[in-house]
């Protein structure tokens, strides 16, 4: 008993591995056909492989972002599947005919008053009480409701009847082909070919919605498009369902793409009659906008090879006459581009400075005039020269020409002869009031009671006065190393400067390693010299300077480091400490390195002051502590130019000798 059923179990695992291996084969098998049959599948409706030959030849700049096939989000996995099932179209077709499951509300309207509630049975019948059996399978709703008319006229006088279809039949209906879910649905006969496609999830990426195909029997009875569906909510290809239908979904045959000046950029699927011209394609794109440049009109065809060759139309002609030659006949693969009336001409431009709110460059528009450019730059300034601006006129092909208006009587009359009408490239030039000045500031940043900007008049408020408006130093300030930057003495730019920072020192004349020895310490140059402990804290006025607008006093906050710097392991601050001397410090540094020319070390005092490390009496937070490098030496020099005096010397000691003995 227990080998039986060891082996039934062996048998039922092979059956599984021989299902998977099928299934996984199978859809192997489908891909492998998916991919050879449809080659316009891609997004612009190129093979897969040519479209991906081009992208990879193509700069990954060049390649567009790819455009949506139209109608695809249409159908979500959140559709009311369920409310679909219940309602269907929400009406009865025309020619609704009972049978079997439908279930009837029979009202009957006069002296007697009734109402049935009948369901026709299998066999295409139905019971009314008191009035008898009747066979209605077949009968059209409107049929069904004369023909109970004349039944009833029998058994009752002045009456009316109605009847009502409560719960239509349900019948099998199949769904095939690029579904998302395939397979066969209860539905019924207000249900329509749309209502079943949604049930089943809805085409695919590659499922069509332009060719579905609805079989009654063994053939196709149609072919329905959902387009005109999906552009107008219009739906006359839409059948109501009935028994036996079956639907099948193929694959997308013929893909093209349209971008550019249309309302709809997407890629749109052709019907396979190919019967479709460009101005179909257009009408599915919503029409051209405003932009849109109709004189020509590119066309990108594929061809066998899979290059690709360019047509450009006229669509003023196609609009004319539809049936024109320009109106191509559409392709798998083609491409449609409207180009846009702004690409037609260059960019046009004038231009305004001086004094308005936001001067610079402004797109030319006809009918412009200098004030209507003087406000599209926010307004004048406070500091704006109203008597007076100018215009230049700029032709390329001419010189030049000036014209001085009156900018008061612009602003006062717009209207006035004074406002000419600008021209492409004009150059509007509003001016300052001469001397004009509105308070020239100085700031103080850092270790000072009140840092801030400090109003001052030019050339006659001193550094001290704005010293004790700023309430003196805190106690962080190291004032030794306090500041005044002026920025009107800053130096222009030095392009040798430039250049020789980017050549190697070993690749320096002497000549040129001096002068970017001094560039390199006059970077400085904005810096006024004034001693700020011999001005604030002694009350030495020598030290005292007058102020200019823009000028900088920097206060920095004393150190806790000591910096080590130069040709030591690792150069940086070191954290003070008190009474510890230059060995210290080094020894944090890492310790000097084999280049290092230990006898000529200094020490950059927090005053400026550059001493010798023997001098040295304490270290104070904000020393600087320098390892200058050895100089190289090249021996052999050395060597041979001694070898040479010596030679020299040796020979005129025996010159000397010889002359003697003579």
């Amino acid at each position: 008993m227990k080998l039986k059923q060891n082996f039934s179990n062996f048998l039922v695992q092979k059956n599984l591995w021989l299902v998977l291996t099928f299934l996984v084969v199978g859809v192997f098998s489908r891909n492998t056909l998916f991919s050879q049959e449809q080659p316009a599948t891609s997004p612009t409706g190129i093979s897969l492989p040519q479209e991906r030959a081009a992208s990879a030849v193509k700069p990954a700049s060049q390649q567009k972002t790819r455009l949506p096939l139209f109608g695809s989000n249409f159908f979500t996995e959140s559709s009311p599947y369920e409310s679909i099932l219940s309602f269907g179209s929400g009406m009865f077709p025309e020619n609704y005919w009972l049978g079997p499951g439908d279930r009837l509300g029979i009202y009957l309207l006069g002296k007697s008053q009734q109402n049935f509630d009948v369901i026709v049975n299998v066999e295409g019948k139905i019971y009314i009480p008191t009035v008898g059996m009747y066979f209605v399978s077949g009968m059209k709703l409107n049929e069904f409701q004369k023909f109970l008319s004349r039944e009833f006229s029998k058994y009752y006088d002045n009456f009316s009847v109605n009847v009502m279809v409560i719960e239509p039949k349900k019948f099998p209906v199949a769904v095939a082909g690029d579904v998302n879910r395939p397979g066969k649905y209860y539905l019924t006969s207000v249900n329509t070919v749309l209502d079943a496609i949604m049930i089943a999830g809805g085409p695919t990426d590659r499922g069509s919605l332009r060719n579905i195909e609805l079989y009654r029997g063994e053939k196709i009875f149609t072919h329905v498009d959902l387009y005109q569906f999906l552009l107008k909510g219009e739906a006359p290809s839409d059948l109501f369902l009935q028994p036996g239908d079956k639907i099948v979904v193929p694959l997308i045959d013929a893909i093209v793409a349209i971008d550019g000046e249309v309302k709809r950029q997407a890629r749109f699927e052709l019907k396979t009659d190919s019967t479709e011209r460009l101005s179909a394609l257009i009408a599915l794109a919503g029409g051209f906008t405003d932009l849109a440049y109709l004189d020509n009109v590119e066309i990108s065809r594929l061809l066998p090879s899979g290059d690709r060759e360019v047509h450009f139309v006229n669509y003023q002609h196609i609009a004319e006459n539809d049936s024109c030659e320009e109106n191509y006949l559409l392709k798998n693969g083609d491409k449609v581009h409207v180009f846009s009336i702004l690409d037609q001409t260059h960019p046009k431009f004038v231009h305004i400075h001086g004094e308005v709110k936001r001067p610079g460059t402004f797109p030319f528009e006809e009918n412009l005039h200098v004030v209507d450019l003087i406000h599209k730059a926010g307004n004048l300034t406070r500091s704006a020269y109203l008597l007076e601006c100018e215009v230049a006129k700029i032709d390329p092909k001419k010189a030049t020409k000036f014209i001085k208006l009156d900018l008061q009587k612009i602003l006062a009359n717009p209207q006035c002869e004074e406002n000419v009408l600008l021209e492409e490239d004009d150059r509007v030039f509003i001016r300052k009031i001469p001397e004009w000045e509105v308070g020239p500031v100085i700031e103080v940043r850092g270790e000072v009671q009140f840092p801030g900007t400090y109003a001052i008049t030019e050339d006659t408020t001193t550094l001290f006065e704005v010293m004790k408006k700023a309430g003196g130093f805190t106690d962080r300030a190291l004032i030794r190393e306090a500041s005044l930057i002026r920025r009107s003495s800053k130096l222009t730019i030095d392009k040798e400067y430039l250049r020789l920072k980017q050549i190697p020192r070993d690749q320096l004349t002497e000549s040129e390693y001096e002068y970017l020895v001094m560039k390199e310490n006059t970077q400085d140059i904005g810096r006024i010299v004034v001693d700020f402990y011999k001005l604030c804290i002694k009350g030495d006025m020598r030290e005292n300077v007058t102020l200019k607008d823009g000028d900088v006093i920097n206060v920095p906050e004393t150190p806790d480091v000591v910096y080590v710097t130069g040709r030591v392991s690792r150069p940086g601050g070191v954290l003070y400490e008190p009474g510890k001397d230059i060995k210290y410090y080094l020894g944090k540094a890492g310790g000097v390195t084999w280049d290092a020319k230990k006898r000529s070390i200094k020490v950059t005092k927090v005053s400026g002051e550059i001493i010798d490390d023997e001098d040295v009496k304490r270290l104070d937070p904000g020393d600087i502590i320098w390892v200058p490098r050895r100089p190289d030496r090249d021996w052999w020099e050395i060597f041979r130019q001694t070898i040479a005096v010596v030679a020299q010397v040796a020979t005129v000691y025996i010159v000397v000798q010889q002359a003697i003995r003579k």
